[in-house]
């Protein structure tokens, strides 16, 4: 109905421009005569092919046609043409009033088409902009960059952009421009102000609309809002910066806590050595002295006849061998809490005495390698590897299953180490267990650490090794590694 109602009006006024154009030259008749027919119909032509479109234009020309033959050319009142004057006048009017017709039709469709981009540009959410390349004026102001700046068409068309909305690029406005300018097309991201003073932030797309000639013509300037994505990015970024810095803070106090626990375990352990040095004292000192008089007191029974029948004397004989079985039992267990040998000859003598023992005990080969003149090294690196060569060989004894170990003891001018190395199973259908350190080796490697040394754990289808490397104090005189020998295997 409303496009009907769009043909009606554009027929009726074609019709009305030709009527009105017919009624001035009938007006003019006096003054004109029979000469210039046509004159008042070229503006109706003109007219009705510029803004009635096709149908109305050509119903012009041939109402206008008709009107001129019937009223102006002779004979009158009839649309004979006789005289070939008229004739050639006629039908240059048609051909001149059909090329007006095109050119309308040209002009009409194309406005069209531009009106209906305006239009699809206008409907557009994104701020859309067209520029003069030479002096950054706004040409086009769509209603997009309306909503979103705050200026209407009127207040923006003409103005320089960058001084309207107070531009801030990346770069430089003009290090912009020639990118723009070389490659045709830039994108990027620019902080613009509003009508009402807010600044916002906007993803740009610039397209130069001219390319052949690049000191002239305009660009296409498309803006988006993305203030709220920067915001949302700011507050993301806030967000991760203060999680990083409570993860820093509970790292720290974590350390810190691991600190602590790290020193009170080897505070815990120095102490136990200290249990069990006073221990061994008073087992060597106080049980085994008791235990040596209840021996003297025995044998001394046993040799006086007055004292004991004949018949008793075996009694006596087997308490006193069970007494100095007894004593000699305390002495081996004060020694294995805290071998003398450590404090009064140092690691080596301890060492060796150590490993005889577990030997026999055990029945593992042990073999020792160690330099002949180790030399004393400091009492707690004497004690901490003493008790890492304990843990050692009692997780092989208890664990492994295997037949023989290797200590090997080495020290140069800024480390001493102690290595422990067994050879797994050795019944060829199965491999070794994983190595599982306990709670001894954990507690030793908190020692090690302590003294600023590592204590390394490794294990698989060759064996176990353990192996503890402790930093020297400069003052601290030790062998090279290249003096060490063979000392010995027990079995």
């Amino acid at each position: 109905m409303r496009s009907l109602k769009s043909n009606v009006a554009r027929y009726t006024l074609a019709l009305l421009a030709t009527a009105i154009a017919l009624l001035l030259r009938w007006s003019l008749t006096p003054l004109f005569g029979d000469t210039n027919p046509y004159h008042t119909l070229w503006a109706a032509i003109v007219f009705t092919s510029w803004y009635c479109g096709l149908g109305p234009s050509i119903i012009s020309v041939i109402l206008g046609a008709t009107g001129v033959a019937f009223f102006f050319l002779s004979p009158y009142y009839s649309l004979a043409v006789q005289d070939p004057a008229d004739r050639f006048g006629f039908v240059g009017f048609l051909l001149l009033s059909g090329v007006i017709v095109a050119l309308g039709e040209v002009n009409r469709r194309a406005q069209s088409v531009r009106f209906h981009q305006a239009r699809l540009l206008d409907l557009a959410n994104d701020a859309i902009i067209e520029l003069d390349v030479r002096d950054d004026t706004i040409q086009y102001w769509n209603e997009g960059a309306e909503k979103l700046y705050g200026w209407s068409k009127a207040d923006a068309l003409g103005k320089p952009i960058h001084t309207l909305l107070k531009t801030v690029f990346p770069l430089s406005v003009i290090e912009t421009k020639a990118m723009l300018m070389r490659q045709g097309n830039w994108q990027g991201e620019l902080i613009h102000t509003k009508h009402d003073g807010a600044r916002i932030y906007v993803t740009s797309r610039w397209t130069l609309q001219e390319n052949r000639r690049r000191t002239s013509g305009t660009w296409l300037e498309i803006n988006r809002d993305i203030t709220e994505r920067k915001k949302a990015e700011q507050e993301l970024q806030n967000a991760y910066a203060e999680l990083e810095n409570r993860v820093a803070e509970r790292t720290d106090e974590l350390r810190q806590t691991n600190q602590l626990l790290r020193l009170l375990s080897v505070q815990l352990l120095r102490s136990q050595d200290e249990e069990r040095r006073r221990i061994a004292r008073e087992l060597h000192d106080g049980v085994g002295q008791y235990l040596a008089g209840i021996a003297m007191t025995l044998e001394g029974l046993r040799t006086d006849p007055n004292v004991f029948p004949v018949s008793l004397a075996h009694k006596l004989q087997e308490a006193t061998k069970a007494t100095n079985s007894c004593i000699s039992e305390v002495r081996t267990m004060s020694h294995l809490l805290h071998p003398p040998l450590l404090e009064e000859l140092g690691l080596a003598s301890a060492v060796q005495w150590y490993v005889e023992g577990f030997a026999a005990r055990s029945g593992i080969k042990t073999d020792i390698h160690m330099p002949e003149d180790l030399g004393r090294i400091g009492n707690e690196i004497e004690i901490v590897l003493f008790r890492v060569l304990q843990e050692s060989l009692t997780n092989i004894y208890r664990h492994s299953g295997s037949k023989a170990a290797i200590i090997e003891i080495g020290a140069d001018s800024q480390q001493v180490w102690l290595q422990v190395q067994d050879e797994g199973k050795t019944n060829g259908h199965a491999s070794p267990e994983p190595f599982r350190p306990g709670v001894g080796i954990t507690g030793m490697r908190e020692r090690v650490k302590d003294l600023g040394g590592v204590l390394e754990i490794a294990s698989g289808q060759m064996g176990s090794r353990v192996k503890a490397t402790i930093p020297l104090a400069p003052r601290s005189q030790v062998a090279a590694p290249d003096r060490n020998v063979s000392v010995g295997r027990h079995s």
